[in-house]
């Protein structure tokens, strides 16, 4: 069995990369970052793909970060360049997350289970957001003593108003997919797994008809307003965790954390 942390499909005009992570419920570590990246530079030179979805696997899109992975990538920085590790680290994490919105055709999260903190930012990435009735959704980086740096403070006031966007990043609370959708952080609700793909291929079935210099057009005359606004506010927000939160503080919390929930 592949140890991949996403697998990719392509079915008329759809790829679908269905998320594995590196851990328990989809985390988001490994290779994951660096191959998704990867994927999404070839997806504007592929004329069989004419947009783009991310699943969960199984019952869960993601718990968000590997927490694991990455408290064993802090450790090791503390033995070399624990001082600059998180601002080099977070920027390289980001352009994983900003190659999924910069992609020049639709990206589609279908989103089933926990979508938690990473993954969450990473769908805010997503131009087109369905989930199941049982999806779940938090951004909870308050709790570890770090501000959320992926994009989803940036890109999310996009998609939600800023009361709502305030409320998750402060309480770090999950909300249901009713609410979710009640805010506009997705477009539709479905009743299982199986009616989110089935809405995806609708979805694609009908992008298809359409010119694809067409739908790069319509994204990038939509983002183009935003673009300069998110890189400064990335920028900030790599710089603001690693001055105040630092790799040790950071180390610390996560251990914490993992302490916590351990069986």
């Amino acid at each position: 069995m592949s140890n991949a942390p996403l697998h990719v499909s392509v079915d008329r005009g759809l790829a679908t990369v269905t998320i594995l992570g590196s851990g328990k419920g989809n985390a988001l570590g490994g290779t994951f970052w660096d191959d998704l990246r990867a994927f999404m530079d070839t997806v504007p030179t592929r004329d069989d793909i004419r947009a783009t979805a991310l699943v969960g696997e199984g019952e869960t899109f993601s718990v968000g970060m590997d927490l694991r992975w990455y408290l064993v990538r802090l450790r090791r920085a503390e033995r070399s360049h624990a001082h600059t590790f998180m601002d080099d680290d977070v920027r390289h994490l980001q352009h994983a997350v900003s190659a999924v919105a910069d992609s020049p055709k639709p990206v589609i999260a279908l989103i089933n289970g926990e979508c938690t903190g990473a993954a969450l930012e990473l769908v805010s990435a997503c131009d087109i957001r369905y989930a199941s009735r049982h999806a779940r959704f938090s951004l909870p980086e308050a709790e570890l003593g770090v501000v959320a740096d992926l994009g989803g403070l940036q890109r999310l006031p996009l998609v939600i108003n800023q009361g709502h966007l305030r409320e998750l990043a402060f309480t770090g609370r999950t909300i249901d997919a009713e609410r979710a959708a009640r805010i506009g952080l997705v477009n539709d609700v479905y009743a299982d797994s199986a009616a989110l793909h089935e809405a995806a291929r609708t979805l694609i079935d009908e992008l298809s008809r359409h010119p694809a210099h067409v739908m790069e057009g319509i994204k990038r005359v939509l983002g183009e307003t935003h673009q300069e606004g998110i890189r400064r506010g990335l920028d900030h927000c790599a710089r603001w965790n690693s001055t105040h939160t630092g790799a040790d503080g950071l180390r610390h919390a996560m251990a914490a954390r993992l302490d916590a929930v351990a069986p």
